[in-house]
């Protein structure tokens, strides 16, 4: 993508905060219906958890094939194409009558999903340093709430209409709305054909920064509750009340970056401050075995992590302005290979040795994040 671009206009610009809070109400939604799958396919806690990795390896694939689509097809074109796979995707799982629908499903939302946020990366990546990581933010924060909201909204309709279907295809309406006003009003994003280019080698020093920050967060997400249960005793429905504190955390975090926090200072400061807090906040959570002080960890931990996407992702386009869109692809590739491997790697740890003794793991990803920005050349 050419760096002679205009930036986003406003409209654009919450068309793409619009896009990003819907595929977050899928992504969170689609964990929180996966219980109702199983029960209602009669599957086990391995074929339900095999809903996750077909999502995760889906979201690989479409960093690893959106910029080579979008220098066939288009950028506008590969937009369309990605409302319409996430479409198929939720209404597969929706009507799934066994195991093999519902994974294909899983695996097209990661495509559809993975492909919407690499477009929307290019989109509020159009700008400066310091509004982008603004806009990121803010994007963040848009998403955050809605993606706290699935779990409410699938809970109530499981409960009250006994159709938590009808929870889960609620964002399919927002979508194809959105596409319709785009295609009405002649398309809300230039459509490019953007040629390939290498990316430098600072770029792949915040791609690592991005892999960290998403390998840490979603070892909180996938465990954090696990830890708390473990150390404090309490019962694994308030452990997962408990838990809902990171997102808190993770919200407050990047709404603070998307008013601006920090936008005069180096992303090699905010990145360290960042992996310190989450140092104090996973240390907390393991060794604590007093409820509100876990839930002091859980908030820190959120807090810390809110800022390595945004920021990474900011010196990551910056680094490489005339390849955003091929920037953005192989960060949403780093995305789905750490949501892949980091909660499966903690799992197995967990299983061989407890998850007391395994949850390190996510100490030593802050610590070796750490050690990167002490060794490796600075970052601008």
């Amino acid at each position: 993508m050419d760096d002679t671009l205009p930036p986003p206009r406003p409209r654009a610009t919450w068309a793409v905060f619009s896009y990003l809070a819907l595929w977050a109400y899928i992504l969170y939604g689609l964990g929180s219906a996966t219980p109702y799958l199983r029960d209602d396919l009669r599957l086990t806690a391995f074929e339900a958890g095999l809903h996750a990795s077909a999502l995760a390896i889906g979201t690989l694939l479409a960093g690893a094939s959106a910029d080579a689509m979008a220098r066939r097809i288009g950028s506008g074109w590969l937009l369309d194409l990605a409302v319409a796979v996430m479409t198929v995707a939720v209404v597969l799982i929706v009507v799934a009558p066994g195991l093999p629908v519902s994974l294909c499903g899983a695996l097209l939302c990661g495509v559809g999903g993975g492909t919407l946020g690499t477009h929307a990366t290019v989109e509020l990546g159009r700008t400066g340093e310091a509004e982008s990581r603004k806009l990121l933010g803010q994007a963040n924060a848009w998403s955050m709430v809605t993606a706290a909201a699935a779990p409410v909204a699938i809970g109530l309709a499981a409960s009250g209409l006994h159709a938590w279907r009808l929870a889960l295809l609620v964002p399919i309406a927002g979508l194809l709305a959105m596409a319709a006003l785009r295609r009405r009003r002649g398309g809300a994003t230039v459509n490019i054909h953007p040629p390939r280019s290498s990316l430098p080698r600072a770029y792949w020093i915040a791609w690592f920064f991005l892999v960290i920050g998403v390998s840490i967060e979603f070892s909180f997400v996938f465990w954090g509750s696990t830890i708390v249960a473990k150390r404090t005793g309490i019962s694994s429905a308030d452990a997962t009340l408990l838990a809902s504190l990171f997102v808190v955390g993770m919200l407050a975090g990047r709404t603070a970056i998307g008013r601006g926090f920090g936008g005069g200072r180096a992303p090699r400061g905010l990145l360290a401050a960042g992996l310190g807090v989450v140092l104090v906040g996973a240390s907390l959570a393991w060794i604590s075995t007093v409820p509100v002080i876990s839930g002091i960890g859980l908030v820190l931990g959120g807090l810390g992590t809110a800022g390595m996407w945004p920021i990474g992702l900011t010196v990551a386009l910056q680094s490489a302005p005339r390849a955003h869109l091929q920037a953005a692809a192989r960060s949403t590739l780093g995305s789905g290979f750490a949501i892949l491997i980091a909660p499966s790697a903690l799992g197995l740890a967990a299983d061989a040795v407890g998850v007391v003794a395994a949850w390190p793991i996510t100490l030593g990803l802050a610590l070796g994040g750490l050690l990167v920005l002490a060794v490796a050349p600075r970052v601008r």
